[in-house]
């Protein structure tokens, strides 16, 4: 009986040394900070836009005109930001990656 009562005390014993130590950890990832970084647009002159961005401007707006654009390079990943208006002055943003596909707004 004195075994079992002793097997039970180190088998507590070792619990609860656990559980503090699942406490440390986590009270050590609570203080580890985070940094978030944005990438934001920079205003480029229409004529700097590649190819295939006017191309599919041309192909998948046609009439509209280019009134502004801007691109956001983030992890050597360049997103073009094209301002489009239709001949009735609709204007809208379309997004568009390097190959001219047009990349959903977000």
């Amino acid at each position: 009986m004195k075994k079992y009562m002793m097997i039970a005390a180190v088998f507590a014993a070792l619990g609860l040394n656990a559980t503090y130590a699942m406490d440390a950890l986590t009270a050590q990832d609570e203080n580890v900070a985070t940094e978030v970084v944005t990438v934001e647009f920079v205003a480029i002159e229409a004529d700097q836009l590649p190819q295939a961005v006017k191309d599919a401007v041309a192909s998948n707006f046609e009439g509209a005109t280019i009134n502004g654009a801007a691109v956001k390079d983030e992890n050597d990943v360049k997103t073009y930001k094209v301002t489009i208006a239709d001949g009735e002055g609709n204007v809208q943003d379309v997004l568009f990656n390097e190959q001219g596909e047009i990349l959903p707004n977000a």
